[in-house]
């Protein structure tokens, strides 16, 4: 039985991919944050150490670190980069120090790519990164540890996630802020106020995303960079008014100026070729499951 070390495991990500590991014979270790946490090594309050984390692998002697700590919004360009960067280059620098060094998969993003021309779409992992937010230049900096590990010998593997989508995903997001707001309108409908949604993205359904996790994880040929994303894109207008009919509602979309992101490509996806050649080729979301339940999740928030 292979053993299996997840940072994150209580995100969006981290929960669904600790159920398919589970469901398909691997053994999960989740570091605690206290001491009367349950069960899994104990790491101690945040910020974590290269030092704890390094007798925690040593307790548990993983095959493969997944590593999803992380984070996408905070009050400061420095608490982005203690959390998504520095605690990276602590576990990767841990994971050195392991008599046998597990195999590392680092939680990249998307949003390392930055705009992208129209020419460039599907995006491959050759396109150059020009991050242009906080968020995403942390990512790309942890990007580029794992990179440099992964040259000089360490099994590092950075999975660049594009937009997982499923129940029980952020609310911030697009879909389930659009979901949440829907709801809340009367019978009779409303208006609901959006960005620019002429737009077309890629997104993969989470349980998907885990599947293709855990089978990189096991392939020793898997390394570098690689593409998790469905390879299509999905206009974000149309996802919108499925949402609005399955409510029952009569919704208006009014465009709000404030909710314009300035510099946004009409259209983007990734290239699935290096996912391909690893003989992985991703399940498209079925969105027509996927939007009722997150109507369904908004419905019962408190």
């Amino acid at each position: 039985m292979k053993t299996a070390f997840v940072t994150g495991a209580s995100g969006f990500i981290g929960r669904h991919l600790v159920a398919t590991l589970e469901r398909t014979g691997w053994r999960v270790a989740v570091p605690r944050r206290r001491s009367d946490a349950g069960e899994g090594p104990d790491l101690g309050p945040f910020p974590w150490t290269a030092a704890r984390i390094r007798a925690a692998l040593s307790e548990v002697a993983p095959d493969v670190v997944f590593h999803l700590a992380g984070l996408m919004r905070a009050s400061s360009a420095a608490e982005l980069f203690q959390v998504n960067t520095v605690l990276a280059a602590q576990l990767l620098d841990a994971v050195a120090r392991q008599k046998r060094a597990p195999k590392v998969v680092l939680a990249g993003s998307a949003a390392e790519y930055g705009r992208v021309s129209r020419e460039a779409v599907p995006v491959n992992e050759a396109h150059p990164c020009r991050p242009i937010t906080d968020y995403a230049v942390s990512k790309h900096s942890q990007t580029l540890l794992g990179l440099a590990r992964s040259t000089s010998g360490q099994p590092v593997l950075i999975a660049r996630i594009w937009n997982p989508v499923g129940a029980g995903m952020p609310g911030h997001l697009a879909l389930p802020n659009f979901a949440a707001q829907i709801v809340t309108l009367p019978p009779e409908g409303g208006v609901l106020r959006v960005g620019d949604l002429d737009v077309a993205r890629d997104f993969i359904d989470v349980w998907e995303l885990a599947r293709l996790l855990v089978r990189l994880a096991e392939n020793p040929d898997a390394c570098d960079v690689v593409n998790l994303c469905s390879g299509r894109a999905y206009v974000l207008r149309e996802l919108v008014e499925s949402l609005a009919r399955r409510s029952g509602r009569s919704v208006k979309l009014v465009q709000d100026p404030s909710r314009i992101r300035v510099g946004e490509p009409p259209i983007l996806y990734g290239d699935t070729s290096r996912l391909e050649s690893f003989g992985l080729r991703p399940v498209p979301p079925d969105f027509d499951a996927i939007l009722p339940r997150l109507l369904s999740v908004a419905a019962h928030q408190p």
